[in-house]
């Protein structure tokens, strides 16, 4: 019969599937018990995406159907009736290429729309955010004309030529004004990926500079929007202006001293996390923590918002060290687990490898903007 494709409508499972497109009864259960009896682990029949496309064929006269799709991201299904009248099943792999990206983010405005703009994948832009939020606080740190370059992987499929998934990374380097930052991804003997800067020391520090989603910074340059910003005798911490409801992270392991409301901090949480370090997070509009409660960095304690005596949506962030508070953004914090001295060699050849690649990659960059130009010149 003739190959044809459609795609599963909501809430549409095989079967209804293969009912609508004008398959027999008892041929649909057979399809389906074959492909449960050959494939137990793939629990695609129930739960096919919506808008995912099948190719079928129709039996002539009781025989000769066909049915393929993709399960999963690496890999398709095919369903078949021989002359016989026997069903088979078999699971092949889909062909992919990897592929090493340089990406370039310039910064024009916020972070966030500058790595739309080059074209950033989502989830590699969640990790840049990850990664570089333990150096650099994203509002007020960041400078038009900074540069943010990630190289990465992206596996893509063969057949369709679209992107199955972006990862890894494998290196991030922010030029800022005051601060240039490399840092690669490592595998330690124990199995562990995590990113170090050239000397191998981790990219985490034992408190975060920006404990939120950095990619919900509303502001741009200059358009700061709260008036009693960076570090007065008043006011002691730093303020990050962002969407009511942007989740909130705890800056380092430890446990929380306080939660619950504090005056003109509004809903407000204090976490000690070591004899030297707390941090204190207000105007918070949800709490999601208890007093007493042990957690670890990154997680989410509460939410953003404009409780006490605020003048808009924004968390105020302080670090305490002894008691007295002090500047977050002058502070030099001590890096999470550095690179074991016997593992050192092994990185800085992977680094060596990593900076050859960036350097080709820019190189044929530039040349084919060149080759570019001189055609523009030549017509």
């Amino acid at each position: 019969g003739k190959i044809n494709k459609q795609k599963i409508k909501k809430n549409e499972n095989l079967h209804l599937f293969l009912k609508r497109v004008g398959f027999k009864h008892n041929q649909i259960s057979a399809i389906t018990l074959k492909i449960k009896s050959d494939h137990p682990y793939i629990n695609i029949l129930r739960s096919i995406p919506t808008n995912h496309t099948i190719h079928y064929a129709i039996p002539k006269n009781n025989l000769g159907f066909g049915i393929n799709f993709k399960v999963g991201k690496y890999r398709d299904l095919y369903v078949w009736q021989k002359n016989s009248g026997e069903i088979k099943t078999k699971i092949t792999q889909r062909p992919f290429k990897k592929v090493n990206i340089l990406n370039h983010i310039k910064i024009t405005d916020n972070l966030y729309n500058s790595a739309v703009k080059s074209k950033l994948p989502q989830e590699i832009f969640s990790e840049l955010i990850k990664v570089l939020g333990f150096s650099i606080d994203f509002q007020r740190e960041l400078r038009k004309g900074d540069v943010f370059e990630t190289l990465y992987s992206q596996k893509i499929d063969l057949i369709t030529n679209k992107v199955i998934e972006s990862n890894p990374i494998h290196y991030i380097s922010a030029n800022l004004k005051d601060n240039h930052l490399r840092f690669y991804r490592f595998t330690t003997s124990n199995g562990k990926s995590n990113f170090y800067d050239q000397d191998g020391k981790s990219s985490k520090k034992t408190l975060m500079k920006t404990p939120l989603n950095g990619a919900r910074l509303s502001s741009g340059f200059g358009n700061r929007k709260h008036p009693i910003l960076g570090f007065t005798k008043m006011h002691r911490g730093v303020d990050f202006a962002a969407p009511v409801g942007t989740p909130i992270f705890a800056a380092g392991d430890g446990i929380i001293e306080f939660s619950g409301w504090n005056g003109a901090y509004g809903k407000y949480i204090r976490i000690k996390h070591n004899s030297t370090y707390k941090t204190a997070y207000a105007h918070l509009s949800k709490i999601y923590k208890k007093r007493g409660t042990r957690i670890k960095q990154g997680d989410i304690i509460g939410a953003l918002g404009n409780t006490g005596r605020s003048t808009g949506p924004h968390l105020h962030y302080e670090i305490l060290i002894s008691g007295r508070q002090v500047n977050p953004l002058r502070i030099k914090l001590p890096s999470g687990k550095n690179i074991p001295t016997i593992e050192l060699g092994n990185f800085y050849k992977k680094q060596k490898i990593i900076n050859n690649k960036i350097i080709a990659m820019r190189h044929k960059i530039e040349n084919s903007e060149f080759a570019f130009l001189k055609k523009m010149e030549n017509n």
